[in-house]
Formats: C-alpha cells, sequence, structure tokens
C-alpha cells in the first residue's frame, strides 16, 4: 500500500481542534498534542454529554500553553456534538467517542470540511467503514485512525523488511494479544455501545498491525470465541487467510487475571527467507540460517511520535499520512468477516 503525501485544497497555518467524547483516552490524545512545536495547532472545543467531564478536560488542556495558548473556557465547551460542529471554529475533530458513534460524527465532520482523526476501530461495520474513506476521499480531507503502533519505530522498522523482500514472502504469521477487558470496562462490555467485545476493544490494533506490516487484506476467516458469561467476547482465536497467501494465527483475550488495563502482545513473522519477531516493543531479524538478530533500537527508524502529531502535520503539509482510513477499513472487514463466521450467539462455555 503507498501512502502518499496529501495534497489538501487549504493548509490551514495553525490546526484548530475540536474533540468529542472526553472520557479517559481522550487525556492521552491532550498529551501527544503537547508534543507539537508551538502554533502546530490549537484545541479549540471539547465536547461531551457531561459537562463535568468536558470541564476537567479543559483544566489539563490549559496546562498546555503551546495548544491551548487561549485557554478554554464555558464557550468553548459543549453538550451536543451538532453544536460543536455548528458554533466553534474548527479545521479538524479528534473522535473519542464510543464505538457505535464513529461513523455518524465522523461524516458529519467531513461534509462540513473537517479532517478527522477517529478512535479505533474506525468503525463497526465494512459498510460504515468504506463510507468514511469513500467520503473522506471524495473532499480530499485526511482521515486517521487511532492505531498508534503505525508510529512505533519497531512495527515501522518491521513493515519496511518485509516489503522490502529482504525476508523473501511472508508466509505464516502468529500473534496474540492479552489485556483485562472487565477492568477496562466502560462500555466496551456493551454491545450496544460497543458492536464487539475485546476483537473491536484492543483486537483491533493486533488485527491493523498484521494487515498493515504485511500490506495485505483478508480473504478468508475461521473463527472461535467465548463470551465467559459477559455480553460480549472476552476470548477470540482467529485463523487468516491473506491476499498474499500467508496464514495468520489470532488469539486475542480480554481475561487477563491482571487488575489493570495493561495490554501485552507479541507478532511474530515467518518469510520464505527468514523471519521478524516483535516481543516487548523489541524487534529480531531470523535469516535463512535461523540465526537471530536484535535490532538496535538507535538503528530503528525515526518517525512522527504518534498519530495525533502525524495527523496535524498531514494536515498542515509536513508529513504523509502513516494510518490512513484503508488501514482501519481493512481491519474492520477482518473482524466483520470473524464475527459472521462464529454466528450469534457467541459461544459462553468458559467462567471467570
Amino acid at each position: 500500500m503507498q501512502l502518499a503525501l496529501c495534497i489538501l485544497r487549504v493548509m490551514p497555518l495553525s490546526v484548530k481542534i475540536g474533540i468529542a467524547g472526553c472520557g479517559s483516552i481522550s487525556w492521552e490524545h491532550v498529551r501527544r498534542l503537547s508534543l507539537l512545536s508551538r502554533g502546530e495547532a490549537k484545541i479549540s472545543a471539547l465536547c461531551d454529554i457531561d459537562r463535568q467531564r468536558a470541564e476537567r478536560l479543559a483544566e489539563y488542556v490549559n496546562l498546555y500553553r503551546s495548544i491551548a495558548p487561549e485557554p478554554i473556557g464555558s464557550k468553548n465547551i459543549f453538550e451536543v456534538y451538532d453544536d460543536m460542529l455548528e458554533e466553534a471554529d474548527l479545521d479538524a475533530v479528534i473522535i473519542c467517542t464510543p464505538h457505535s458513534l464513529h461513523y455518524e460524527q465522523t461524516v458529519k465532520a467531513l461534509k462540513r470540511g473537517l479532517h478527522v482523526l477517529v478512535e479505533k476501530p474506525m468503525a463497526i461495520s465494512v459498510k460504515e467503514a468504506e463510507e468514511m474513506v469513500n467520503e473522506a476521499s471524495k473532499r480530499n480531507l485526511v482521515l486517521t485512525v487511532g492505531y498508534q503502533r503505525h508510529c512505533q519505530p519497531e512495527y515501522f522498522y518491521a513493515r519496511n523488511k518485509i516489503l522490502s523482500g529482504e525476508l523473501g514472502e511472508p508466509h505464516m504469521i502468529v500473534s496474540w494479544l492479552v489485556q483485562n477487558l472487565v477492568t477496562a470496562g466502560r462500555f466496551y462490555l456493551d454491545p450496544k455501545l460497543s458492536g464487539g467485545g475485546q476483537i473491536k476493544a484492543s483486537g483491533t490494533h493486533l488485527i491493523d498491525v498484521i494487515l498493515w506490516i504485511t500490506d495485505t487484506e483478508p480473504v478468508g476467516v475461521k473463527a472461535f470465541m467465548d463470551r465467559a458469561g459477559y455480553p460480549v467476547e472476552l476470548y477470540a482465536v482467529l485463523s487468516v487467510e491473506l491476499s498474499n497467501g500467508a496464514l495468520a494465527s489470532i488469539a486475542i483475550s480480554g481475561g487477563h487475571t491482571r487488575p489493570h488495563t495493561g495490554i501485552t502482545d507479541e507478532v511474530r513473522v515467518w518469510c520464505s527467507r527468514g523471519a521478524i519477531h516483535i516481543v516487548d516493543g523489541v524487534v529480531y531479524v531470523e535469516d535463512s540460517e535461523s540465526n537471530i538478530t536484535r535490532v538496535d533500537r538507535a538503528k530503528l527508524p525515526r518517525i512522527s511520535p504518534n498519530p495525533d502529531v502525524n495527523f496535524v502535520r498531514t494536515i498542515l503539509g509536513k508529513e504523509e499520512n502513516l494510518i490512513p482510513g484503508i488501514c482501519g477499513l481493512r481491519a474492520t472487514k477482518l473482524e466483520e468477516m470473524a464475527y459472521m463466521d462464529v454466528g450469534q450467539p457467541i459461544p459462553s462455555k468458559l467462567k471467570r
């Protein structure tokens, strides 16, 4: 997949951003935006159905003069998304709301000529994801998906290494991810808001990165899942055929017993002439004679530090979009295929 530099109709001098959804992940977006150079962007509006939540986020935003040269005040806080789009002076929005709202809110913003960074998963159906990608393309707007692994040097290195052909063609991928989804809680356990369980919550990161570093699409999926007594799946094991013929095994767990929401994952890609392994943030390259070399982190590529910085600098014409909407569409396709294969209702045989 070629990631071309977006040539935009108008490049603002400073990107004026509105944030929709002021829950926990929005604080991370503010932190990421604070790494921008002064004058590249400013947060102009916040929106949440819980005004107090938006007011608390405003206090945090106002700590960073680089992205809040004019403090966020009551006139910059909205409880209705449409009101923010109508009344605030914006160039872009960052959408941090529950998954089922992403499609409608993204399309509304795009139709107003605003660039969009939408949290993962991009959408809860392929139809929605396709419409989001098409709307952004039609209007020549930046659409970025919140998959931060695209901005992590180890994954960027792995992608370049695999696509260079040096290791041959990818043949087999084995990957896993574990988290405590029950502790993460929030709306993740409500299928009407989440559109799915651990596959949609954090598993989508793993699904995306496999498709991205191999530059493939899913063509066949066999899925096994279990809800373990919850309304959505906590566990999923997917066997996937990719568009280049490679096979992938993806194991996703939301049932870790530790009482925090941290994620642990691992990706191993065996190619026809070698392999690449990403374990605990470290990259190992294996040659055709099974010699394994740990890649010195100092030799990993320097890229944009996070999706938010990349989003803003893509709008300004300074960087290419590292996480375009097509990545979210491909991940959504695999997720939808998995849910269709396992059928409804998802089994609930395991106990927690």
